[in-house]
């Protein structure tokens, strides 16, 4: 196989590109077979589970097999290491990793998880990873995921990369939201170039200028979003992107949002194709449903957009009240979610018939002048 200067055949770049085109895929592995490598085996077998051919408790015996055998060769230290071991996921994709987990808990608090995953990239069973998630990577909150986004700039572009989670864990099960961090991720944008899903989970998020050309889904879960980020997304270049979530949180925990910040994401004239916005879990709810009725009259909704999410904020019956004037153009919409605010059951009632479109439940009990988001810590 002829290689180009970055060490990829001319088949391997062409497989990361497509790589559902199976046909190729069997080229592949029987270039691999004729050169005694295993491996060629296993992508045939990957081959012809995904095709649904052949006997699946057969394929998959012998699948497990040659996984066995070849253990120190496919995994290295990711099999002999008991810590990374315990500390490392896979599923496995036409022979080689198709998904991976990192992450560390208290009875591996010892793990250096950016070292594990420095090791995990550089594998040669990653050289088509299509999805990457990070667990919980810093039990003391210091670092937070700075040492992994290090590992990754460092790894350099990823090419086949189509998903990848920053802060895969429940919360609060493993962790409150607020105690996780982020930290930058602006360095990843132009290494990312095929991503489609990100996903990012915790603290002190910070996105710099977000420009892809194949980002269709972006979720921001926080419990206090920093207006450079939501700034950030305002500005963004994500043409190809349907799907935002952004939680803003509140003050008390990092978050620096306000109404016009939310309202600067809906005007993104580059949103072209986006057909669902949360603009969700905010302390500024009453002013953000007041901007969006002044904005929605006109110019309109966005072109694309079917569902609109508000919901886990502080919205009163005094914001609730500011959406029934632009209710006909509100029904417009596939879905409308307000649940887990602060409506009465009588606004609730007259949301209803307003707006059949609207989620509506869920609504939290608060005292006078005390209200709270439903994700902050």
């Amino acid at each position: 196989m002829e290689h180009s200067e970055t060490g990829a055949s001319a088949i391997e770049t062409s497989l990361i590109a497509h790589p559902e085109a199976y046909d190729e895929w069997l080229v592949y592995a029987d270039a691999l077979s004729k050169a005694g490598d295993p491996r060629g085996e296993l992508i045939a077998i990957g081959v012809a589970l995904r095709r649904g051919q052949g006997d699946a408790d057969t394929l998959r015996a012998r699948e497990d097999a040659l996984l066995q055998a070849n253990a120190e060769a496919w995994f290295g230290k990711l099999a002999s290491h008991t810590d990374w071991r315990d500390c490392f996921a896979w599923t496995l994709q036409t022979g080689y990793w198709g998904r991976i987990r990192c992450w560390k808990d208290y009875d591996h608090e010892h793990v250096d998880v950016s070292a594990l995953l420095t090791y995990a990239l550089a594998h040669p069973s990653a050289k088509f990873l299509r999805e990457l998630d990070l667990g919980i990577t810093d039990l003391e909150a210091d670092e937070g995921y700075a040492p992994c986004i290090r590992a990754l700039v460092e790894h350099g572009p990823m090419p086949s990369l189509r998903r990848m989670t920053i802060g895969d864990f429940q919360y609060p099960e493993e962790s409150d939201i607020s105690s996780v961090i982020v930290d930058d991720i602006g360095p990843l944008w132009p290494l990312l170039p095929k991503l489609e899903m990100l996903e990012l989970q915790g603290a002190f998020i910070e996105l710099r200028h977000p420009r892809s050309a194949r980002l269709r889904k972006l979720v921001l879960h926080t419990g206090g979003l920093p207006g450079e980020a939501a700034e950030s997304l305002a500005e963004a270049e994500l043409p190809a992107l349907e799907h935002l979530e952004v939680w803003f949180g509140t003050d008390e925990y990092g978050g620096t949002c306000n109404a016009n910040h939310a309202l600067g994401i809906l005007q993104n004239p580059r949103f072209t194709k986006l057909e669902h916005l949360a603009l969700a879990n905010a302390d500024f709810a009453d002013e953000l449903a007041a901007a969006l009725a002044a904005q929605l009259r006109f110019p309109g909704l966005p072109p694309a957009l079917r569902s609109l999410d508000l919901s886990m904020g502080t919205m009163t019956d005094a914001g609730a009240e500011l959406l029934l004037p632009i209710a006909e153009l509100l029904r417009r919409l596939g879905a409308l979610d307000l649940s887990q605010n602060f409506l009465s059951p009588a606004m609730v009632s007259r949301l209803r018939l307003a707006l059949p479109n609207a989620r509506l439940d869920d609504q939290k009990q608060g005292e006078e002048g005390w209200y709270y988001v439903s994700v902050g810590e």
